[in-house]
């Protein structure tokens, strides 16, 4: 087992596989309060509701274990996310987002919801450039944490090296003048694993900062340090060793440039990782992401991640081993927003390795097809004024 291995697909619901259909049933109960509060009549403008639908194909081959979907045949996914924002003050906001996915292509044997975020935050607004938030939220470090909703996300998979997780966690974002900061105390890993155990609950600092030295450029760096293991490998360590012994250590660097139609993100994320009764892994992923829009419909992107994911590899009993994942992975995609809520894409992926000193020798490739719709659900239950 790798501790660290992405699933046989790289959906964030890859990591909840068979929790049943208990969870979508109290996201479709949540769903119908939340409905329900969004008329009018009963809090207008203090509850706001919006919502993201996806419908996904894939077709991937079995090749590639990075992004193979459905062991490589032909299929779908659906998904729902809704969020709602309870605005009890103009600063003071409380904010719930949750999901309901299914279908081959999610990794799912039934219908999964889950509530994603859960969070209280307050903005300081024209007082001081200060924002503080607490609960469930995103994991805060990283370029694409940021953007990885079908909506802002311009190809449909996500970076190799990227693990979408919600920790517990307080966190504050602040700017003064052309430098932004982020501190965060989390309970969570960045690394995350792919046994069914959760890893065991330990805060960790996340930190992040960034400098905007002109309009269109941004430049950030940020790191972590804590617990990485699952509670399933305390069963797999030598007597007397624990798992708050060995850490992950995680280093970044990620920017963002936008000129005219052109716009171009990129991270490059270094990790070691302590290995119970073995050296350090360590390894270096960076990617670029460059994407252009040729008119207010039609776009076209690429993402080129590259580099060693550092894995923490059990072998037997006590017995482990650090080692280094190699990845090179291309996705190019073309996206047309059919209305401003609405945005179909095609991509393809590929896993590239070298064979016979042929570095470009495809290994694994797929197709998908992306639908993707956000609504306000607000705005269904405006009367005519």
């Amino acid at each position: 087992m790798r501790p660290n291995r992405r699933p046989e697909h790289d959906s964030p619901a890859g990591r909840r596989r068979t929790r049943g259909t208990t969870g979508s049933t109290r996201f479709l109960l949540l769903a119908a309060c939340l409905l329900a509060l969004a008329r009018p009549g009963q809090a207008e403008e203090r509850l706001l509701v919006r919502g993201l639908g996806d419908v996904e194909a894939w077709n991937t081959g079995p090749d590639s274990e990075a992004f193979s979907r459905d062991n490589g045949e032909t299929a779908a996914l659906g998904r729902l996310r809704l969020w709602a924002v309870g605005v009890f003050t103009d600063q003071l906001h409380v904010v719930l987002v949750g999901d309901v996915v299914g279908g081959d292509a999610s990794g799912y044997d039934k219908l999964e919801g889950n509530l994603e975020q859960a969070y209280v935050r307050y903005d300081f607004g024209a007082a001081a450039p200060l924002i503080v938030q607490g609960g469930k939220l995103t994991q805060p470090l990283g370029n694409f944490s940021r953007r990885y909703y079908s909506d802002q996300n311009p190809l449909i998979g996500d970076p190799l090296d990227y693990e979408l997780s919600y920790p517990l966690g307080i966190q504050v974002n602040g700017a003064v003048s052309w430098f932004d900061y982020m501190v965060a105390v989390v309970d969570g890993p960045f690394t995350r694993e792919d046994y069914d155990s959760e890893p065991e609950s330990s805060l960790r600092p996340a930190l992040a900062a960034g400098v905007t030295p002109i309009t269109g450029l941004r430049v950030g760096a940020y790191y972590t340090q804590g617990e990485y293991l699952s509670l399933i490998a305390e069963t797999w360590l030598l007597p007397g060793k624990a798992l708050s012994d060995y850490h992950e250590r995680v280093t970044g660097l990620d920017v963002q440039y936008s000129i005219g139609h052109f716009e171009l993100n990129g991270e490059v994320t270094q990790t070691r990782l302590e290995v119970p009764a073995a050296e350090n892994a360590r390894g270096r992923i960076w990617y670029v992401e460059p994407k252009y829009t040729f008119s207010p419909r039609w776009y076209a992107a690429l993402r080129w991640e590259r580099g060693d994911q550092a894995v923490a590899y059990w072998i037997w009993d006590a017995i482990w081993s650090a080692e280094q994942q190699r990845v090179d992975n291309l996705e190019a995609a073309v996206g047309f927003r059919i209305d401003r809520g609405l945005l179909v894409k095609a991509s393809y992926r590929t896993t590239l390795r070298d064979s016979d000193g042929a570095e470009w020798d495809p290994q694994g490739e797929g197709v998908a097809l992306q639908l993707s719709y956000r609504f306000d659900v607000n705005s269904w239950f405006d009367r005519p004024r």
